[in-house]
């Protein structure tokens, strides 16, 4: 047996590099975070009930909110997740439509969400206002069999 860094080596290391650096993508193009003050929204207490489904089935996912302006406009959700012994992420956030909450500075937030493919799921969470500020991130973990 052979050490050291033979070609399969390098290959196996440049496939993880590889991989590290597109995981990182998406996160790198969404909205940045905005720092703590009046206007930036906050989020906390993210759900999912049930937080097992069958493929097919719905989900209720919720999240409190407090935002001063009273202006939430848009909330998006980062798919990452494990699938047939591979991780996944997707590249574009699932866009959720908040303007039903518009006039409220705070409240809870619930919508129903539908997952077609097996897998576990590491779902992130942020909500944009009207005028550009972004809350906080919350994770939470769904299995769908």
């Amino acid at each position: 047996m052979r050490w050291g860094r033979g070609p399969r080596r390098v290959g196996q290391a440049s496939a993880w590099v590889l991989g590290l650096l597109l995981s990182a993508c998406s996160a790198a193009f969404t909205h940045p975070e905005s720092p703590p003050g009046p206007g930036a929204p906050r989020i906390a207490n993210l759900r999912f009930e049930p937080d097992v489904i069958r493929a097919g089935e719905t989900t209720q996912m919720s999240f409190y909110f407090e935002v001063g302006s009273a202006d939430l406009h848009e909330g998006f959700v980062i798919e990452r997740g494990i699938s047939e012994f591979q991780f996944f992420q997707i590249l574009q956030p699932i866009s959720i439509d908040l303007e039903r909450y518009e006039g409220q500075v705070a409240g809870t937030v619930e919508v129903p969400l539908k997952w077609s493919a097996e897998g576990i799921r590491f779902l992130e969470v942020f909500v944009v206002t009207r005028k550009g500020n972004t809350s906080n991130r919350i994770r939470a973990n769904l299995t769908v069999r």
